[in-house]
């Protein structure tokens, strides 16, 4: 998820999700932090 979507690559001057089409912005190591969360509380509340 880093190098695909946070990391810019040199030669692209881009990630390689947004050279690829799937986003259209820069993510955030917080972004992808939020997504676990997002994931974890949801699955506990089907497991519940």
């Amino acid at each position: 998820m880093f190098y695909n979507f946070v990391r810019i690559h040199t030669s692209l001057k881009i990630t390689p999700a947004m050279a690829a089409g799937i986003s259209d912005r820069l993510w955030s190591v917080e972004d992808l932090a939020k997504l676990v969360e997002d994931y974890e509380s949801r699955k506990l509340a089907f497991a519940a």
